[in-house]
């Protein structure tokens, strides 16, 4: 059957939620299902946001590609000789017909449909589960701004490429319209649309996780996602404020050197803010990240030699690296470790407090604020107290931040993202892929439009470059 992948079809509302509860399936026709139909108990929004949740632990999503592919076209990874997962992208050989690109752009557009539903239903409910019903409608506009602001880092030139964000990103679709055929908002209206979303969540969310764990949101953890945001669009001042906000909440608190390694390898430490659940049920299996990493799975991707060098050996950090002895050449000697789990049950940390002293620490340190250091210090002490305090300043204090944060957030997906953000090459020593250097700007710094979405909506642009 051919597939045509158009974003306003609302079967994609039944196939997100039918996991969670088998009376969306009896709903039809599936193309006029109406917000009052699919949502009408508070188990239904109960049902609707897990599956939201379950939808981001995809294998296309938080679950592997949306962490792997950005790093495999960064300077921190490089390809075993066997790697054929995502090579195209460690390569920037990737077409409009990729399938890695396909299925990141349906589970972003599954969970957006999924979540305006949520958003936009109107039904009365009792007055007992009508703070119940706040909340989830609260984590709703939260996660549709971060299923935005992820899409439009996947799909998009970072928010600076142009002078005023006036550069194509992608379709800002908040409610369904079966005849719908959007073309792309700027970035910059983007942006402002993941910014109100997310204020939106956090003035209905309550400071208690639905769930009581960091795999589902809370006022703070909303505050947490938002200050990211700030600081990608480079407003250091609400990126700043926002970050001590979540600082100071007292809600969570750095994980000890001695415990550091062993969180990677448990669930909902002490400085997780938000996190992707992976239960026995929901993990990847074969196709988690960790496997991409460990030789007991695919092992494609390797750390390269440049990142691990900037590890000290008294650095608690260098155990995400383990030695095998069975690599050679310039693909010896190392590993990733970082997310160690055989079985693929490694909750994916979307957020974790490290990030926010780092998020502060960027944000004061472009606004010339020296006390940047003593957030940077946090981090790196922890990691290794034999580490010298940071005493740079002005331009050599914000190499300082970029450095620390390429050291903690290594394999998180987030190197490509900061070296678009500052307009840096990539330059890959000890190549072991066919391109070694990208120089910036890159039209391929960013993901193709899919071509089934494109032949679906003739009012689609393309990205440059495919």
């Amino acid at each position: 059957m051919k597939l045509i992948y158009k974003i306003n079809i609302a079967a994609f509302l039944l196939l997100a939620v039918a996991a969670c509860s088998d009376e969306f399936l009896e709903l039809t026709p599936h193309q006029s299902v109406s917000n009052e139909q699919a949502l009408t108990t508070i188990d239904d929004y109960n049902s609707s946001i897990t599956a939201v949740y379950n939808g981001l632990s995809s294998a296309n999503y938080y679950g592997r590609y949306f962490l792997l592919v950005p790093d495999v076209m960064s300077d921190d990874v490089k390809q075993h000789p066997s790697a054929n997962r995502a090579k195209d992208y460690a390569e920037y050989i990737a077409t409009v017909g990729d399938g890695i690109a396909l299925g990141m752009w349906q589970e972003m557009w599954q969970n957006i449909n999924a979540l305006n539903a949520i958003i936009n239903a109107d039904v009365e409910l009792p007055a007992a589960v009508e703070a119940d019903r706040n909340h989830i409608v609260g984590e709703a506009y939260a996660l549709r701004g971060l299923v935005y602001f992820d899409m439009v880092r996947m799909f998009a030139q970072h928010y600076t490429y142009t002078n005023d964000a006036s550069h194509l990103g992608v379709p800002l679709v908040l409610e369904f319209d079966q005849f719908n055929e959007p073309s792309r908002n700027t970035v910059e209206e983007v942006y402002n649309q993941i910014i109100a979303d997310m204020n939106q969540g956090i003035s209905m969310l309550s400071n208690n996780p639905r769930t009581g764990r960091t795999s589902t949101l809370n006022n703070t953890a909303a505050k947490a996602l938002l200050a990211r945001v700030y600081l990608y669009k480079e407003d250091w001042a609400n990126a700043e404020a926002l970050a001590t906000e979540v600082i100071n909440s007292g809600e969570y608190t750095l994980v000890s050197n001695g415990n550091y390694l062993s969180s990677w390898s448990s669930d909902y430490s002490s400085e997780s803010i938000f996190e992707i659940a992976m239960t026995e049920n929901d993990n990847r299996g074969s196709d988690a990240l960790g496997r991409m990493y460990i030789v007991e799975g695919y092992g494609d991707y390797l750390p390269s030699n440049d990142v691990v060098s900037l590890y000290s050996n008294d650095d608690v950090r260098r155990g995400w690296f383990k030695e095998d002895n069975f690599l050679t050449g310039d693909y010896a000697p190392y590993r990733v470790n970082k997310y160690p789990s055989i079985n693929g049950t490694d909750n994916t940390k979307v957020i974790r407090l490290s990030e926010v002293y780092l998020i502060r620490a960027e944000a004061k340190a472009n606004q010339g604020d020296n006390t940047a250091q003593a957030d940077v210090n946090a981090i790196r002490q922890r990691a290794d107290a034999t580490a010298p305090p940071v005493t740079a300043v002005g331009p050599a204090l914000l190499d300082e931040v970029l450095l620390e944060r390429r050291k903690e957030l290594a394999f998180e997906g987030q190197r490509l993202w900061d070296l678009m953000r500052y307009k840096q090459d990539v330059v890959r020593n000890q190549c072991t892929s066919s391109i070694c250097t990208i120089n910036y700007p890159n039209n391929r710094f960013i993901l193709p439009i899919p071509e089934a979405e494109l032949d679906a909506n003739p009012n689609m642009q393309p990205n440059p470059g495919y």
